[in-house]
């Protein structure tokens, strides 16, 4: 299989841009990623929503590599933004992979991860309260973290 078909609907610059050690170069492949979403929820295309979400989550977010890792977290933000008031329909699949970079050993991913969230959740809102232990125990951890680095 082609590992650059599978990564389709994103672009192979966005791919690569996702990939980028800069940050300004996440960042506009964020932006690609916004625009693309916003055409498929014009679409009411939700197999691609669910699609670019789950390229995001497992090949980036969840990636070895911290700058993907990095890209993915920005690229979900992204499409929460561009799914408005839809993004309630996908968060648990936008939360996920977020809460999941909470226990990342680097401390500049998690903060990235505290981005991402903060992002998702703006756009959310009310929607993400189903959401809210598992939501109040990532940022817990957070918390902890935090508060043993001070302590050392």
């Amino acid at each position: 299989m082609n590992a650059e078909r599978d990564l389709l609907p994103l672009a192979p610059g966005v791919v690569r841009a996702l990939n980028d050690k800069l940050y300004e170069k996440r960042k506009v492949a964020a932006l690609e990623i916004e625009k693309l979403v916003r055409e498929f929820v014009a679409q009411n295309n939700t197999s691609q929503i669910k699609h670019v979400i789950q390229i995001l989550s497992q090949e980036f977010a969840l990636s070895l590599h911290p700058h993907s890792r990095k890209g993915g977290l920005i690229g979900l933000a992204a499409c929460s933004i561009a799914l408005g008031k839809d993004s309630g329909l996908y968060l648990k699949e936008l939360i996920e992979p977020v809460l999941t970079c909470f226990n990342d050993a680097d401390s500049r991913l998690r903060y990235y991860a505290c981005e991402a969230l903060y992002n998702i959740v703006k756009v959310a809102r009310g929607s993400v309260l189903p959401h809210f232990d598992v939501l109040f125990d990532g940022l817990r951890c957070i918390l902890l973290s935090l508060l043993s680095g001070i302590r050392k």
